[in-house]
């Protein structure tokens, strides 16, 4: 994205760089007076000329019937002196309009254009802006590379003429010193050529030199150019661009407030239906006030470049448009996940809060929420919630792991449950794993329950089922009265749970309110040592596991 807005920010600044470009300047080769170095030049491209037409005289006197055709060697130099005449002559004249720039003038050739040249004909503003950035340079360079194409074609010239001249004409016969002095004049004259292509490479090297401006004197002018033409024309889409959106936005904004409620803003899927259509509608009015003012501004290369930017987009939603349909559905709320339903995401259940480009899921057992993409939402399938679990815990609860650690709920985050243990001491568990195993909250409920299984020897079997749980019941409540836990226990129950191998083994099992969840060991110990307290205080034996060996009688 970043890209593409420095692009656009280039192609606007053309101008700006247009100029600064040229204002870098050359230092000319040749320290003469520019109409002196222009005479010579033309007096020289003259007499080249003039020899090049008398030539071509003497060539056309040899053929004594007009009627036919010249032979094909004549008639293959005839064509070279033609085009050479040509050359010469529009070198003459470009050398003598040194200061003008005569291009414009050429009157272009009438091409039958199809649809494609069509196109080309509306991007045409955008290529010409895109060449005009490196215009001088190229033709800067084209020059170069002719005045040193000129050079090294002179120098084998003059070295062909060097070798013609070094042959000794007083030791050939008539007939090869005519042959090397045709062979002679030919090479002087390619080398007379090839000395007028130069000059004519050099002039135009040195009037793109000629008329240049210094760094600050180019700035201004671009920029004023820049802020009075393409500039504005920005300004003004733009503008207009926003105040056509504030003007909507307002229209729906007093709809909104004058013809719907809150609740239909929320639940309605109409409401949504008519929101998305709004925002569309907004956005195709927002696109065509840019091009009205782009057209009646008349900047071509905006325009194309506004309707590249169109096609673009336009390629783009041809590509996806089945996700966007689906995405669309889901913002509809009438896809496979829907608002205040319950949906599993990353192993944690979630309510989905809002339904958006970027949805807010919470679960109201955890401290924060989560922002998911449309795109990762349209993965996920929700179910209507009614009094469900959201968490095993909430913060404060006390709980019992499945290792029998106990401790109190600290926090619970989307990432994190931290968990404070005895001693001051904190363990910490990933929030999808803790979700996942098996736990005892004392708190959740009202109530919790603590059990005690306490054993006595079989001699007391006979009062097994009367005194022993009366006398054990009373002592056990008794003992939580004393440590200020009577007005906690919603039910103590005391029976006779198992006739085991060594002992009989009472259950004592006091169900406590949750309000003193965290004195759960406490409790167990307290209901522990009045067990023990009533065997003492009764003499009632209490068994340690037993062995009985049985060995067959001695003969």
């Amino acid at each position: 994205m970043q890209i593409r807005l420095i692009f656009l920010l280039l192609l606007l600044c053309l101008p700006v760089t247009e100029l600064l470009a040229q204002s870098q300047p050359e230092v000319p080769e040749q320290s003469l007076d520019g109409k002196d170095l222009q005479a010579i030049r033309l007096d020289e491209l003259a007499r080249l000329l003039q020899k090049k037409v008398d030539q071509k005289v003497e060539l056309e006197k040899t053929q004594t019937d007009k009627t036919e055709e010249l032979p094909a060697d004549k008639q293959t130099v005839l064509s070279n002196l033609n085009r050479d005449i040509g050359n010469l002559s529009a070198a003459f004249e470009m050398i003598a309009l040194s200061n003008t720039d005569t291009a414009l003038l050429n009157d272009p050739d009438a091409v039958k254009t199809d649809w494609r040249q069509d196109l080309l004909d509306i991007l045409n503003p955008l290529i010409e802006s895109l060449k005009s950035i490196t215009k001088r340079p190229r033709q800067v360079a084209e020059a170069r590379d002719t005045v040193y194409r000129s050079e090294a074609q002179l120098q084998i010239t003059h070295q062909a003429v060097s070798e013609l001249e070094a042959i000794p004409a007083d030791s050939l016969d008539a007939n090869a010193a005519s042959r090397i002095a045709d062979l002679l004049s030919k090479w002087q004259d390619e080398q007379a050529q090839y000395e007028q292509h130069r000059l004519v490479a050099q002039t135009q090297l040195e009037r793109l030199s000629a008329d240049q401006e210094t760094f600050f004197q180019g700035v201004w002018p671009a920029t004023r150019l820049f802020l009075l033409g393409r500039g504005l024309t920005l300004a003004i889409a733009m503008a207009a661009a926003f105040l056509t959106w504030a003007v909507m936005r307002f229209l729906w904004w007093m709809y909104t407030i004058r013809f719907t409620t809150k609740d239909q803003r929320r639940n309605s899927t109409w409401f949504r239906l008519l929101a998305y259509s709004f925002y569309l509608v907004t956005t195709l009015i927002t696109v065509f006030v840019i091009l009205v003012v782009l057209y009646v501004r008349e900047d071509l290369l905006l325009l194309a470049l506004a309707f590249l930017v169109i096609v673009a987009i336009i390629l783009g939603l041809r590509q996806y448009l089945p996700r966007y349909v689906r995405e669309a559905r889901l913002l509809l709320n009438l896809g496979a996940v829907r608002e205040d339903e319950r949906v599993i995401y990353n192993g944690l259940p979630w309510q989905i809060e809002s339904l958006n480009l970027y949805t807010v899921l919470r679960n109201p057992a955890l401290d924060g929420v989560i922002r998911l993409p449309l795109d990762v939402i349209a993965t996920l399938v929700s179910r209507p919630v009614k009094n469900n679990l959201w968490f095993p815990s909430n913060r404060g609860d006390y709980v019992i792991l499945p290792d029998t650690t106990f401790g109190q709920i600290k926090c619970q985050t989307p990432d994190l449950v931290e968990i404070s243990i005895r001693g001051g001491m904190s363990m910490t568990y990933n929030t999808q794993e803790f979700y996942a195993i098996n736990l005892i909250n004392l708190s959740r409920d009202e109530t919790f329950g603590v059990s005690v299984t306490f054993g006595f020897d079989y001699s007391l079997q006979s009062i097994s089922l009367t005194e022993i749980p009366q006398t054990l019941e009373r002592e056990v409540r008794k003992t939580l009265h004393d440590a200020n836990y009577e007005m906690h226990i919603n039910k103590l129950i005391v029976e006779l749970a198992n006739a085991n191998t060594s002992s009989l083994d009472f259950l004592v099992f006091a169900m406590m309110s949750s309000t003193v969840a965290s004195d759960y060991f406490k409790l167990h110990r307290l209901i522990q040592q009045s067990c023990v307290a009533v065997a003492n205080e009764n003499g009632w034996t209490i068994p340690f596991p037993q062995l009985t060996i049985h060995q067959p009688a001695t003969r």
